[in-house]
């Protein structure tokens, strides 16, 4: 009896040990470490939104919930989109780095849109701040600094 008793407690621990283990592996996997390759990629998807002509794809990178102020850049953002097409963005990510659980990346980016109607072209260089955060299934975009970059008056 003794013999079969630590057999299944053996058996029970061993079954814990493993439950743990996948456990920490799911926990892992919900907030992966933010690295440049996912800021990269995250301004990459920016730049294919903007030169496809797709506000909503290009929304869609943002966390609306966590956005401060997120429905009047809403309203910029569209804005932009009725006044600008043909647009090209350029980026160069300066830095990336992380706290906690938000990831930040500093670029320099250049942005080029032919107006719609009789506002003038622009043509913008500036260094961005975006700070973002995992949603469970992707970065998004929590923040942006300067806002006004996506104005479609200067």
């Amino acid at each position: 009896m003794l013999l079969l008793g630590c057999a299944l407690l053996a058996r029970g621990e061993l079954g814990f040990a493993q439950e743990a283990k996948k456990d920490g592996r799911s926990e892992s996997q919900a907030r992966p470490v933010f690295a440049e390759i996912d800021a990269v990629r995250v301004l990459e998807q920016m730049r294919q939104a903007f030169e496809s002509d797709s506000r909503s794809r290009f929304l869609k990178l943002f966390d609306a919930r966590r956005m401060p102020g997120y429905p009047a850049f809403r309203d910029e953002v569209d804005e932009f989109f009725e006044t600008y097409y043909a647009v090209r963005v350029n980026y160069h990510v300066v830095q990336v780095g992380r706290d906690g659980e938000f990831g930040a990346v500093l670029t320099e980016i250049t942005l080029e849109a032919t107006s719609k109607g009789a506002t003038p072209n622009i043509r913008r260089n500036t260094q961005a701040r975006l700070v973002l955060v995992w949603d469970g299934k992707a970065w998004k975009i929590a923040d942006l600094a300067p806002r006004n970059l996506f104005k479609s008056a200067p």
